[in-house]
């Protein structure tokens, strides 16, 4: 829902008032977040309802947010003086059921000689890490899409635990304290750089997106509360928009923590205070999605996609719940070659896929999966790639499958 307030005047700050209730039972609502997408500053809503929210540039984009209601975007386009009233729509976040008439076919693509423990899919091809044995330690196996095995390399002593892929398609083999640049070439895996496992915490790693002038570079501070996505040019190198979501409600708690620590008088080490910090505050999961022809910020904490060009100017919102069904996966999965975007669901049968309609930000159930064993996820060309464990000893009976997205 939108309200759009008179047309562009001057740029003039002025403090917008109101009065926040309930649409249905016409009753105020309090702590409601209140946030100025615009200037980037928050705010919420008094015991009564009412609130105050200044504003400095127009047009403005306000942002009501509640748990259990709707989302609220106010557009300002002028200084105005008159009191608002803001109706929050209580919102229904039931979990479509999803109709299955037979199970589709599911394609073993590993055999017991291995364990999977990670992979990545590169065209027509995948690169899968195994376990450690006895004999060879992990493994780097390629094979294609039809499980036949292209070339393997046993790792011997190197110690590894997952694989990443760069925003410029560089492969990464990482371990605790180094990282190995590989590559494909003519159906070979080929060991090409080995490096400290900070270096690619500070310049691979951040980087998540990449488009043909632009690379896209995501940074968390304030206890990871506040997420920040840097759009760099590739030519200039230099930082042309920050693109930023914040969690307002924990950072005025976080605020609340390190004051009652400083009352207590108590000494706190370092460790106790991660350990509250990993515990209470969780980063935010914001993905920033190159979508082709523009970028799709998946805003879970305001409660609403977010659009913008290339370079980073805003194009328009569109608002979601979703995310607020406690079934919620917490995934966003990205088809690039179809251009489409899904998410998962929790059920007691296993997990659902759902289809996100950008336009609307409704989901729709395209496949259920009948297992509660499902770990890493990915979707290429229509395809949901997966790891399924065992219920005993989870990691030494990993395997990957395959099955078609119906839709």
């Amino acid at each position: 829902m939108c309200i759009f307030l008179g047309k562009i005047n001057a740029q003039t700050t002025s403090i917008i008032e109101g009065i926040i209730l309930d649409a249905k039972t016409n009753s105020p609502l309090e702590r409601v977040n209140i946030f100025n997408q615009t200037s980037n500053m928050g705010d919420f809503s008094n015991l009564d309802g009412t609130f105050q929210i200044e504003v400095e540039k127009y047009p403005s984009i306000i942002i009501f947010s509640y748990v259990g209601y709707e989302n609220f975007l106010l557009k300002i386009e002028k200084k105005t003086t008159e009191p608002i009233t803001i109706n929050l729509q209580p919102s229904s976040f039931g979990l479509p059921e999803i109709e299955i008439t037979a199970q589709p076919k599911i394609e073993k693509l590993t055999n017991k000689t291995f364990t999977v423990k990670d992979f990545l899919i590169l065209d027509d091809q995948i690169l899968i890490l195994t376990f450690a044995d006895i004999f060879s330690g992990n493994k780097l196996i390629l094979q294609n899409w039809q499980g036949e095995i292209l070339d393997e390399l046993p790792l011997k002593k190197v110690k590894v635990n997952n694989l990443h892929q760069g925003c410029l398609g560089s492969i990464h083999l990482l371990g605790k304290s180094h990282g190995y640049e590989i590559s494909i070439a003519e159906n070979k895996i080929l060991f090409l750089v080995k490096y400290k496992k900070k270096q690619f915490e500070k310049l691979i790693e951040p980087c998540v997106e990449s488009s043909k002038d632009f690379i896209y570079r995501k940074k968390y501070t304030a206890r990871d509360q506040i997420l920040t996505y840097q759009i760099v040019s590739k030519k200039e190198k230099e930082i042309l928009h920050t693109l930023r979501v914040i969690d307002e409600l924990n950072l005025s708690r976080s605020k609340d923590d390190f004051d009652l620590q400083k009352q207590m008088d108590i000494p706190i080490s370092w460790g106790q205070v991660q350990a509250w910090n990993n515990l209470m505050y969780k980063p935010l999961y914001s993905p920033l999605i190159n979508m082709g022809e523009e970028l799709c910020l998946f805003n879970h904490t305001a409660g609403y996609l977010e659009f913008f060009n290339l370079e980073g100017k805003n194009k328009r919102y569109t608002p979601i719940t979703y995310h607020e069904n406690k079934k919620w996966h917490q995934q966003i999965l990205f088809d690039k070659k179809n251009n489409k975007v899904y998410t998962a669901f929790n059920t007691k049968k296993g997990k659902t896929i759902h289809r996100i309609n950008l336009t609307k930000g409704t989901t729709a159930p395209v496949l259920l999966l009948e297992s509660t064993f499902v770990e890493k996820m990915v979707i290429e060309d229509g395809f949901l790639f997966y790891l399924e464990s065992g219920r005993i000893n989870a990691e030494r009976n990993r395997i990957l499958q395959r099955v078609k997205l119906d839709e």
